[in-house]
């Protein structure tokens, strides 16, 4: 069994159990800014792995998913934080 270090950590790992189901405010609070980061982290990376498909000109792969380079280049253009 390893130890994780810093950068194994995920958004979903921290103050998970602590606050998953908790009824406070406080809970709820920490809850959701979990759920938050996470979704933010998870969006980075798509956005970042669209760009590369966009960039490197994958017609097959675009097509697939059903957007344009220049849509996805839009995309991934926007901060994570926009949905």
């Amino acid at each position: 069994m390893s130890i994780p270090n810093a950068r194994t950590l995920l958004a979903r790992d921290i103050a998970t159990g602590i606050f998953s189901h908790s009824k406070t405010p406080v809970g709820r609070l920490v809850a959701g800014a979990r759920s938050t980061v996470g979704r933010w982290f998870a969006r980075s990376r798509q956005r970042r792995v669209l760009r590369e498909i966009a960039e490197r000109n994958d017609f097959h792969m675009l097509k697939d998913i059903g957007v344009t380079p220049e849509e996805a280049l839009r995309e991934a253009d926007q901060p994570f934080w926009r949905g």
